[in-house]
């Protein structure tokens, strides 16, 4: 018997192991995600300066970006904050950021369609 006590409770222990090593993947993908959706919004924001400046700017386009660049701004910057600070992140938080991502590039989709067929 104290062989399977002891067996016992060395599977437990991997088991914890196991458990702990899921959750930092998991922060580690997480953290992936995060700095992958914030590298992709400077360039994002890059472009919507880019257009901006332009000069042939649509109105209905350029308050499309700079509504969308601005809701952007809020979850991107709650995402930094808790990466700077060393919080766990979730995955709502992420994801919330990658959807106000889509909605910027989604504007700036717009941008290009209007600049492509000549209807500024």
């Amino acid at each position: 018997m104290p062989k399977r006590t002891h067996l016992a409770a060395c599977a437990a222990i991997l088991s914890l192991a196991a458990l702990g090593a899921c959750a930092s993947d998991k922060q580690v993908n997480l953290q992936k995600a995060a700095y992958d959706t914030m590298s992709a919004y400077h360039v994002a924001a890059t472009g919507a300066e880019a257009y901006l400046a332009s000069g042939n700017v649509n109105t209905t386009v350029k308050a499309e970006i700079k509504a969308a660049a601005a809701a952007a701004l809020t979850p991107l910057t709650t995402l930094d904050n808790a990466i700077t600070a060393g919080d766990s992140l979730t995955t709502t938080t992420v994801s919330t950021a990658e959807s106000a991502l889509a909605g910027l590039q989604s504007a700036l989709a717009d941008a290009q369609a209007t600049t492509t067929t000549g209807s500024n």
